[in-house]
């Protein structure tokens, strides 16, 4: 944060804060959101809109929708390399039945059960938790997961098997990041 922001220029940091958290980013609910910092700043609606363009160079509504287009290109971006990682994981350990990878912004999800990643098995699906998380982060979960799969389709799982430190989650760690690395190597740009 600029110095000048902090000191002048707060009611459009305070808009640009609040900006991504609306429920809808059409015109008038950013214009309902524009008024309100600018009666708590004492400040006309039409000043706050200069002095955000003067800040950010585009009014509130442009200067979001264009946050929100790069935000949906980089969740493309990563699940297209999160599917393309999965193929190879799956070849890797011959999987039967590819199961398809959701990623997940919850992170109530994550704290509340503790993990990064899941899958129940025969659900053909896996969850990755990827808010805020590294790519290479990511797809060491997705392998993780996969072993869990390929555990399951050899018949490796029996109930109560699957808790920290058990044989089936060291051989998926041990695993994931042996692979990660094999991967890595081809694919630098995983570590970011």
């Amino acid at each position: 944060m600029r110095y000048t922001e902090f000191i002048i220029e707060s009611p459009a940091l305070e808009l640009a804060k609040r900006l991504p958290s609306l429920r809808k980013h059409d015109y008038d609910t950013i214009d309902q959101l524009t008024r309100a910092v600018a009666s708590k700043h004492n400040l006309s609606h039409k000043a706050l809109n200069d002095l955000f363009k003067k800040v950010y160079r585009k009014t509130p509504d442009q200067w979001i929708n264009g946050k929100l287009d790069e935000t949906q290109s980089d969740e493309l971006d990563i699940q297209q390399e999160v599917d393309k990682f999965a193929q190879w994981a799956g070849k890797k350990l011959h999987i039967k039945s590819m199961p398809e990878i959701e990623l997940s912004m919850d992170t109530e999800e994550a704290q509340t059960n503790h993990h990064t990643g899941g899958h129940v098995e025969g659900s053909g699906s896996i969850w990755v938790y990827a808010n805020n998380r590294n790519l290479v982060d990511m797809l060491r979960t997705v392998f993780h997961e996969l072993v869990h799969v390929r555990q399951g389709e050899l018949g490796m799982i029996k109930p109560g098997d699957s808790y920290p430190g058990s044989p089936i989650e060291a051989m998926a760690d041990m695993m994931a990041g042996k692979y990660i690395k094999i991967y890595g190597e081809q694919n630098h740009h995983i570590f970011q």
